[in-house]
């Protein structure tokens, strides 16, 4: 079990004793201090390093005030994930700037559940937004967000106020691409509407727009700033007016950074 923690010395805090399920903030007097509106995000961690069938989840917070630690349950699919380590995440928002390591914590002890503590031992506490602690897993299946749930967690004021973790999200798990790219459409030829799928391997802008043969643009599917994933656009036959246009054929391009390539579709009516 994991160690259990959040036992007020003082100003500090000092983490002991063992969490069960259901239980990382039983007893807890939560009194509530500057984190209420502080959030987690889990998402993947795309390491080109990481041997198939591994999986790396990345826990950060944002929104942080003043803290000093913090401890979650993260249940997921026991038949699905096999638990393999948890670790500080490099750089972590909690990190010390005297030198002193965080404390860190975990156990797996209870199948289907992974817990984790942490506390700063000195200095001020973080603010701002910054990674926690990375989970790492082995899988082999299509990781998807709906296979885990943080089910307890609190965050850990300077002041020793603690406020139970409310804002949690889980991003996409699938497996970032490591180029970009664009598919052709499907369907293809179409009527009334069709799909085009695209790859992004960095964050970044994107445009995707839709032309005629005379080189005309008819149509902008995107045109925003985007997180490195693999996505899709819809063009459903009409310009950037609403109106029909005439069958034939039509080109689209895609342009995100360096990145730019082109396909044809064919639109039957």
């Amino acid at each position: 079990m994991l160690t259990r923690f959040l036992v007020s010395v003082c100003a500090g805090l000092v983490w002991a004793a063992a969490a069960s399920a259901g239980e990382l903030t039983s007893g807890l007097t939560i009194r509530g201090g500057k984190n209420a509106l502080a959030g987690l995000k889990l998402e993947r961690v795309n390491d080109p390093a990481e041997a198939d069938g591994t999986l790396t989840i990345r826990v950060s917070v944002a929104r942080a005030k003043d803290l000093k630690g913090y401890g979650l349950s993260l249940e997921y699919d026991a038949a699905k994930y096999a638990f393999v380590e948890a670790r500080e995440a490099a750089g972590n928002l909690l990190a010390s700037g005297a030198g002193r390591q965080t404390l860190f914590l975990s156990s797996d002890r209870t199948p289907g559940r992974v817990d984790v503590s942490a506390l700063k031992v000195d200095g001020p506490g973080a603010s701002g937004e910054g990674r926690l602690a990375d989970l790492v897993f082995r899988t082999g299946g299509t990781p998807s967000a709906s296979d885990f749930r943080v089910s307890d967690g609190v965050l850990v004021g300077l002041d020793g106020a603690l406020d139970l973790l409310s804002r949690v999200e889980i991003g996409n798990l699938k497996p970032l691409p490591d180029r970009f790219g664009l598919d052709q459409n499907a369907p293809n030829p179409f009527n009334p509407a069709t799909v085009i799928g695209y790859q992004l391997a960095e964050a970044g802008s994107v445009r995707l727009a839709v032309y005629n043969l005379l080189g005309q643009e008819v149509r902008v599917l995107v045109n925003e700033t985007m997180a490195a994933g693999s996505f899709t656009a819809a063009w459903d036959g009409t310009d950037a007016l609403g109106r029909d246009v005439a069958s034939g054929v039509y080109l689209y391009r895609i342009q995100a950074g360096d990145f730019s390539a082109s396909r044809r579709m064919l639109l039957l009516k």
